[in-house]
């Protein structure tokens, strides 16, 4: 039987953080210049500083639906999960303020370009050669594994 993804009530999300672990699910997209693709939160917490593009995975929700549906909504572009390949899972226990958040990043290749601008919860969209140094949560420790 097949059920729609489920969102939780801001409340109700922020409550879960106390209750269980949250699975979070990435996206390291790299450009045809081998640039990595990041965006600026415009959202609590963390706004303002940089992100890898990512979501919480929703109840009734896939790993490759939560993968499609995070390049639709923090990126702006369609993607087909078969493209993409799991590179790190990673454990925080402390750096997220709302709570455990154990996060699965996987890389994207893109095969064209793509317009920077920012979609959802993003306020900036930009390619990156370097860490940026206003990072979010622990992607400066999760960017060090991956370039």
């Amino acid at each position: 039987m097949h059920m729609d993804p489920l969102y939780l009530e801001e409340d109700d999300f922020n409550k879960s953080f106390e209750l269980t672990p949250r699975v979070a699910c990435n996206l390291f997209v790299v450009d045809r210049e081998d640039r990595f693709i990041l965006t600026r939160r415009a959202l609590d917490p963390e706004r303002g500083k940089w992100n890898i593009p990512g979501s919480f995975l929703l109840k009734h929700e896939t790993i490759d639906q939560c993968l499609v549906r995070t390049a639709a909504q923090k990126l702006g572009f369609p993607i087909s999960a078969r493209d993409c390949r799991l590179k790190i899972v990673h454990e925080n226990l402390s750096t997220d303020p709302r709570g455990h958040v154990v996060t699965l990043i996987y890389k994207y290749r893109l095969l064209k370009d793509i317009l920077m601008t920012p979609w959802g919860d993003s306020s900036e969209m930009a390619p990156f050669t370097h860490i940026p140094d206003e990072m979010a949560f622990d992607h400066a420790e999760i960017l060090k594994k991956l370039v």
